[in-house]
């Protein structure tokens, strides 16, 4: 399943790459938080933080880009990074939803922008680094402390303007000055290595990569509920910040444990795997009792995300061409954000649970199809006729 030899990624690389991660997630936790607060309903909520996501993959087309110089791309986050700190500091001063919106748009912007610089920093090494695996659980666990809890708008305001500011100075400190190297292939379709995915045109016919699939979109339905669950933690005196590191260390521990062993799981073995975690996180939401229902889904989903998208970082057949538009993968993910906000607006925290459960439910129906498919192709194999044996003095012929 490796593509090529893969070098080790160098410090810088590796730096850039957690800094992006952590203000992606930092980004979408934090900026959902405000828009929970902030916004006249949920529904609209969920509708900025599907603004966030499409402005990010819209960004991302252009902040990408080789011939965007790199004096440009660092004076642009710069900028970006003390729009976003001003805008979330008159948010809670007053701005309500329309210095929100302008925190949005800025986060997003940076959140592009620090994917170029990693992207000239990965096509500067002479062979292609590998897989950002330990990075992004490293950018996780920063975002993980710093967001603390997510429900103390005031200082939460005063952690992500920090994250914000500091971050942009860093990652313009990190960009290249040259150009990168043409004989590197592009990046990887999708958002930030394939964790929004655009997935291969014919992925979904073939039945065996469906639960991997599947695994794929559950980081969508956890990152959004996240601000929603602060409530919940409270009433089963759980520590939202505790929440917010479980719900990460789920979706990156266990790919990062089995990183090693990842790039030989064939694709069968990774849907098995994948669909087992989204059935046992739907049969705890339905039976276990509370706190361990939606701590347990929290864990087997997050598992699941994360070794599907880190399974597919090694396999070409199970990820989108090269170079494909970010935007392709941003506007899937805004249109379900936008449907999952209508759920959650309308039932609630069990409108969370009933995504997942149904989430696990065709992942397991998708499992069962993929094996009751290969079980009839080896029967209709077995039944087909030998093909006649050839004498030995017809081999000959007419030589």
């Amino acid at each position: 399943m490796t593509e090529t030899a893969r070098s080790t990624p160098t410090p810088r690389l590796t730096l850039a790459r957690a800094v992006a991660w952590a203000l992606l997630l930092s980004g979408w936790v934090g900026l959902g938080s405000f828009a929970t607060v902030l916004a006249p309903s949920i529904g609209s909520g969920f509708a900025l933080v599907a603004l966030w996501l499409l402005a990010l993959g819209g960004a991302a087309t252009v902040a990408t880009r080789d011939n965007l110089p790199a004096a440009a791309r660092r004076a642009a986050m710069l900028v970006c990074g003390g729009v976003a700190a001003a805008a979330l500091f008159w948010a809670i001063r007053g701005g309500g939803v329309v210095a929100l919106l302008l925190a949005v748009l800025a986060w997003a912007a940076l959140t592009a922008l620090a994917s170029g610089v990693v992207r000239s920093l990965r096509l500067a090494q002479p062979s292609p680094p590998g897989p950002p695996i330990g990075a992004a659980a490293l950018g996780a666990l920063a975002s993980g402390l710093l967001l603390g809890d997510v429900g103390d708008l005031q200082a939460l305001a005063l952690r992500l303007g920090a994250l914000v500011l500091l971050a942009a100075i860093g990652l313009a400190a990190l960009q290249r000055s040259g150009g990168p190297r043409a004989s590197i292939s592009r990046c990887r379709a999708g958002l930030f290595d394939c964790s929004l995915p655009a997935w291969p045109a014919g992925a979904w016919r073939d039945t065996r990569q469906w639960p991997a699939l599947l695994a794929g979109l559950a980081m969508l339905p956890m990152m959004a509920a996240l601000p929603l669950m602060v409530a919940w933690c409270r009433t089963q005196a759980i520590a939202p910040q505790a929440m917010v590191l479980l719900h990460f260390a789920a979706m990156f521990a266990p790919a990062l444990l089995l990183r090693h062993t990842l790039a030989s799981w064939s694709v069968r073995t990774l849907s098995a795997v994948c669909a087992l975690c989204l059935v046992a996180g739907a049969m705890l939401a339905l039976w276990a009792a509370a706190p361990l229902d939606l701590l347990g889904l929290a864990f087997t989903h997050g598992a699941a995300w994360g070794l599907a998208w880190a399974g597919q970082l090694w396999s070409p057949d199970r990820r989108s061409r090269q170079g494909a538009s970010p935007l392709h993968a941003a506007l899937g993910y805004a249109a379900l954000t936008l449907a999952f906000g209508v759920i959650v607006e309308r039932f609630g925290m069990q409108g969370v649970a009933a995504t997942h459960v149904a989430l696990g439910a065709a992942a397991g129906a998708a499992w069962l199809i993929s094996a009751a498919a290969m079980v009839f192709a080896r029967a209709a194999a077995t039944r087909m006729p030998a093909p006649p044996a050839i004498h030995p003095d017809h081999r000959a012929g007419g030589r």
